[in-house]
This record gives C-alpha cells, structure tokens and sequence, in this order.
C-alpha cells in the first residue's frame, strides 16, 4: 500500500490566476527562477505529508464534519514579496491578511486528526497565508514588497494529492468540501 502526499488548500479562480500569472511576467530577476504553472497556484491551509492510502476515507470524514459548520470565507491579498527574508530569500510570495475562520479550521482539523490518531505532518508556527509564486536557490536580495491588493471569496476547500513529477509537481483535488 503506498502513501499520498496530502495537504488541505483552497483553489484559487481562473480569473485570479490569470490575473498573478500577467503581473509576474512583469518581473526581471538576475537569477534562474522557477515559477510555479499557473494551474498549482493555491491557497495552502494544512499540509498532511504522506499518509497511508487506507487512512483517507477517516480524513475525509473528520475534513466534511468540521468545514461544513463554517461559511464562506473572503480573502484578502497584500503584497508580493520573497520568502522567509530579504537576507536568505528562496521564494516569491503573494500574501494574504490574516483568517480568523481559516486559522479555525485549520485548529479544528488539526485536533480531529490527532483525536482520530491520524499521523501527520504538523506545524508547530502560527499560519501564514500565501501563495507560493516562485522558487529559487537561496540568495541575499533587496526586494521591495509589491502592493498587489485583490479580494476573492471561496465556499470551498479541497483535500489535494501531490504527485511528484517533473517538471513539476501535480496537484489532484480528491475531495471538495463545501462551506455554508
């Protein structure tokens, strides 16, 4: 039996990406960069890892019970900027303001899991909404955070695979989970 690679996100609408896809092509590095296709732009809010196959239906049924009881959730970018720092960046970021529901359900999920003795990757750091844009080797840079506001609702969250191939990874929704 082998493992998926699970994680819980939120997609994001195609007008959206079309939207981040035509401003990053907006920007000149004098590095290599490696962007993230335009179809795996998402929202991630908890990242399992790798979890036995036969462990799904149990999530699936902890994940519908906890976010059916929340409502749509609007969201609210800020900025585009490098990730973790400007003094050891390795990522491109679209930021998001803070969630109130989205850190709830991300707690709720987390505890259900742990109550259900489901073994999976946990974060021990306060959540940090983003988008990943981009990827590089780790440099030192002086980048000015962008202002890129934009606002768009979701009454959905997605349980995802990640499958690991190249050029990149595949994300496949395996479950859609509707808010209220």
């Amino acid at each position: 039996m082998r493992d998926l690679i699970l994680f819980f996100a939120i997609d994001l609408p195609d007008s959206l990406k079309d939207k981040i896809t035509k401003r990053l092509q907006e920007f000149d590095f004098p590095f290599k960069i490696k962007y993230t296709p335009k179809e795996n732009l998402h929202l991630t809010l908890l990242f399992l890892g790798n979890i036995p196959t036969d462990q799904l239906f149990l999530i699936v049924k902890i994940a519908g019970d906890v976010i059916e009881k929340f409502k749509v959730i609007n969201l609210y970018g800020t900025d585009i900027n490098v990730a973790p720092s400007n003094s050891c960046a390795r990522m491109l970021w679209l930021n998001f303001e803070e969630n109130e529901d989205l850190e709830n359900i991300k707690h709720q999920l987390t505890k259900k899991l742990e109550e259900s003795k489901i073994t999976f990757q946990k974060e021990c750091r306060k959540m940090k909404l983003h988008i990943t844009l981009a990827r590089f080797e780790p440099t030192r840079i002086n980048f000015e955070k962008i202002r890129f506001p934009i606002h768009f609702k979701t009454n959905e969250i997605f349980l995802m695979e990640r499958q690991l191939q190249k050029p990149h990874p595949v994300y496949l929704p395996l479950q859609r989970f509707l808010l209220k």
